[in-house]
């Protein structure tokens, strides 16, 4: 069964985005970048500024899965281009989230990687994604409250805490942690960037607002707040977080939020490092 990410890059493809919109409830909510589009008509307005052809939007759905206990639920990653001109093409990285009513699409999340933009042609390759180099066959699937138990003691615990050793301990040796700034290896990488964190941010409250897991694959979307210690700047990212957790291990964690108004990235940091310019 094609997932309802690919029937929305189907539909750009043959009706543009009056053909998008018609997917959806007629009381549809799609959150663009924490901006809000209700219903159909504001929806096809919101996708028109992409483009207002078929030919102007490409979608390339690198992956969708759906909830195990509530599947009208799913969640995914995929590349946007987008030509609104005709001429040069626009790539962003998103990460999706989005809850079926019958056969229509009743509310859509979009959390963008705003540092994957760049200027691609149509056709060029899509960028490598970062993975551990093998990731084994799980022992049997993880019910929801243990998924809660691991990333709640990674995240409150661990990062919260700038305790490296209990986040290490939720991570497979050849992890991987895709942020929007950098790409975390491995355990010895990972607790430096613990360490870092919390030198920089402090106070930090993470609020899961939903999981969506298929047995394989997870995304959490949740609001990570914390204060800049050098800044004393204080804000929320409410993030999608796309991976695959197995076992009790993370092997692998995508993050996405907007970069721009983070308090991480206000005072131009990320793990304590310089942003490079």
């Amino acid at each position: 069964m094609a997932s309802p990410l690919d029937a929305i890059a189907s539909a750009w493809r043959t009706d543009g985005p009056e053909g998008v919109a018609r997917l959806c409830a007629p009381d549809a909510a799609w959150i663009v970048d924490g901006q809000t589009h209700a219903g159909r008509a504001a929806i096809a307005a919101c996708l028109r500024a992409l483009g207002d052809s078929p030919d102007s939007v490409r979608i390339y759905v690198r992956r969708a899965f759906c909830d195990l206990r509530e599947p009208e639920w799913w969640a995914g990653e995929w590349v946007m281009r987008s030509s609104p001109d005709g001429q040069r093409w626009r790539e962003i990285e998103q990460g999706v989230l989005l809850q079926l009513r019958g056969d229509q699409i009743a509310y859509l999340r979009l959390h963008s990687d705003q540092r994957s933009v760049r200027e691609v042609t149509a056709d060029a390759p899509l960028r490598a994604e970062p993975w551990p180099p093998a990731i084994p066959a799980p022992a049997r699937v993880m019910t929801h409250e243990e998924i809660l138990a691991v990333h709640l003691r990674h995240t409150t615990q661990g990062w919260a805490r700038g305790d490296a050793e209990t986040v290490v301990s939720c991570h497979a040796p050849e992890s991987v942690i895709h942020t929007t700034f950098e790409v975390v290896c491995g355990h010895d990488q990972l607790r430096r960037a613990v360490l870092a964190y919390h030198e920089n941010y402090a106070d930090t409250v993470i609020t899961v607002h939903r999981v969506v897991y298929s047995g394989e694959y997870l995304a959490i979307h949740q609001t990570w707040t914390c204060t800049n210690r050098k800044t004393g700047v204080r804000a929320g990212d409410e993030d999608l977080n796309i991976g695959v957790l197995q076992d009790g291990k993370f092997w692998r964690w995508r993050e996405y939020y907007d970069s721009r108004t983070s308090a991480q990235t206000l005072a131009q940091t990320a793990f304590g490092r310089p942003e490079a310019a």
